[in-house]
């Protein structure tokens, strides 16, 4: 991505040019992921392997640049909020192409932000398109296109929310905002050619809008932990993109992998409020310290720390006595969370120490989602990556995961304007409102391969595969 990377990587540039290395073109990146990425659609993809995917095949509206501020990316210009925060335009630059040569402009977007409101299959990142005006009747099944949303040119289109939301250009900078072609192609630094279940191959888009990346393609693939040690000691893995270290040196990602507790309080009754006080007293640092295997701190809002302006308080100390609780409780987890799997057993060993009898079931995602969905559990265990670095958007997230649509618009509609001093108090009472307890945060290691040069984690969590480059070109 020559263009961005001469005008947002001077200092990447300038210190390999003082190391006597300037960056090479050419080679494959072969990078080994917790699991092969299955899904390259920003409307669907959830999961640490498939987010990469689709970081390096879609393109964002707006970037974020090496100091955390919104920067143009596909949108000419950062829009500014009219009417109160309700209104924004948004510009598209001119002639740009999805990787398959389809034409990328406002209807494109209008689409595809539209296509986070279907309702069938409903996407997990509707939180970026529910504070559109009319996006209920989308989601609802009654209209096809928010009122919200008026595409004026070929380049330009309106977007007015129900809701006063200074903050929503930060929503249009995640990753599920990236417009996609009819075809589902992106505009992102390569292009998807092939897939299957052991993995990925992409190769270098030449359309992108800003500039070819350095490297001609991307091998994706699964690798275990000693797997992907053995893999990158021998040099057939040039990065590791994992929770633990598999080489010396790890750069370690922003927590932003939140973990939080819904407690169904229809379905426990009266035993409730002692299943809530025995989650609310857990030592959230113990868990972040000793049962998460990447960079993980406690969640002690429903937003990650690195979002807010000042650290939250510690959790209130429980005042009278609760009821007696369940005789037995489940703990429901999505299967292949692993954060989530060692969070619920150290949670269920707390819990029998106040007397409370707990078991942990672990479901496919497909499965847990629909039992979430339904009510049909005692206490889930739900980990939603935040996408948005914005304390009201990640509060959405995270609500749109765990109570749905109507939630997220809650929290859109009581985070949205709060002042900076207010936030921690306001994500207290919403977290209290939605029967949500937070416990942690999480995040992933980067382990490089000697070859590997570029690596920058971004301020969302992620890596872009287009700034990453080996020396000599990749010749092995």
């Amino acid at each position: 991505m020559r263009a961005r990377l001469l005008a947002a990587g001077l200092a990447l540039l300038a210190g390999s040019a003082r190391a006597g290395v300037r960056p090479a073109w050419g080679g494959e990146l072969r990078v080994g992921l917790p699991a092969a990425p299955h899904l390259a659609d920003p409307a669907r993809a959830v999961d640490p392997a498939d987010l990469f995917l689709v970081r390096a095949v879609h393109a964002p509206l707006l970037e974020i640049d090496a100091h955390g501020a919104l920067a143009p990316g596909l949108l000419a210009e950062v829009p500014a909020p009219e009417e109160g925060g309700r209104v924004f335009r948004l510009r598209l630059r001119p002639g740009l192409r999805f990787s398959d040569g389809a034409p990328l402009g406002a209807p494109e977007v209008a689409a595809s932000l539209c296509r986070l409101l279907a309702r069938d299959p409903p996407s997990p990142h509707a939180w970026v398109a529910l504070a559109i005006l009319g996006a209920e009747e989308v989601v609802a099944g009654r209209n096809a296109i928010p009122a919200g949303l008026q595409v004026l040119s070929a380049t330009e289109l309106v977007v007015t929310l129900a809701l006063p939301l200074p903050d929503f250009p930060w929503a249009l900078a995640s990753l599920p905002a990236s417009p996609v072609s009819p075809a589902g192609a992106g505009a992102g630094p390569f292009a998807l050619v092939a897939q299957d279940p052991r993995g990925a191959r992409l190769v270098a888009n030449a359309l992108h809008p800003g500039g070819r990346a350095y490297a001609d393609g991307l091998l994706l693939s699964a690798a275990d932990p000693r797997g992907a040690a053995r893999a990158l000691a021998a040099g057939t893995l040039d990065l590791v993109l994992r929770p633990e270290a598999a080489g010396p040196a790890p750069v370690a990602t922003a927590a932003l992998l939140a973990t939080v507790a819904a407690v169904n309080g229809p379905r426990l009754g009266p035993g409730a409020e002692a299943v809530r006080r025995a989650l609310s007293a857990l030592d959230r640092g113990e868990l972040a310290r000793l049962f998460a295997r990447g960079p993980a701190e406690p969640l002690l809002t429903l937003a990650p720390a690195a979002l807010l302006p000042a650290a939250p308080p510690a959790p209130a100390a429980a005042g009278a006595p609760a009821p007696p609780g369940p005789a037995r409780l489940v703990l429901l987890v999505p299967a292949g969370a692993g954060e989530a799997r060692a969070a619920a057993e150290r949670i269920q060993v707390k819990l029998f120490d106040r007397g409370l009898r707990a078991a942990v079931s672990a479901e496919e995602p497909p499965r847990f989602a629909a039992r979430l969905a339904a009510g049909d559990y005692d206490v889930a265990l739900v980990p939603v990556p935040v996408l948005a670095l914005r304390p009201a958007l990640a509060a959405a997230e995270i609500a749109l995961a765990t109570r749905g649509p109507g939630a997220a618009r809650q929290a859109l509609a009581e985070l949205g304007v709060a002042p900076p001093a207010e936030l921690p108090a306001r994500l207290d009472a919403l977290a209290r409102a939605l029967d949500l307890v937070p416990l942690l945060a999480t995040g992933e290691r980067a382990s490089a391969g000697p070859a590997l040069q570029g690596l920058r984690p971004l301020p969302d969590g992620g890596l872009d595969p287009g700034d990453l480059w080996l020396l000599r070109g990749g010749q092995r």
